[in-house]
């Protein structure tokens, strides 16, 4: 229910944020009148706060493929344990059951 009722507020928000966007960078080019005005740089910087707090961010990936580990290469692999509407409890795994690699990381 919480996780509806956040995807709601983003579709809601997201109209808004398209004007904040447009808003910011007409106040914020000296070129236009509404940039000329006394208080253009203030406006812009609110309408830019707006965008930036309604703006939908993407997932960073974390794109481990390998670690060193006293000197030595292993590969691991990413799994997702718990799969959540607000997060993911992701595990990173060795990849490798090398007994000389094993013997190394002792």
């Amino acid at each position: 229910m919480l996780y509806q009722i956040y995807e709601t507020q983003r579709s809601l928000m997201e109209p808004f944020a398209d004007f904040a966007r447009a808003a910011a960078k007409m106040y914020g080019n000296p070129s236009t009148p509404m940039g000329q005005t006394p208080m253009a740089q203030r406006v812009s910087a609110g309408y830019d706060l707006i965008y930036r707090l309604g703006k939908d961010y993407e997932k960073p990936q974390f794109g481990l493929t390998k670690i060193a580990v006293n000197g030595v290469d292993v590969a691991v692999h990413e799994r997702i344990e718990i799969d959540k509407p607000f997060c993911e409890l992701r595990r990173f795994k060795r990849f490798t059951d090398d007994t000389n690699t094993l013997t190394q990381l002792k």
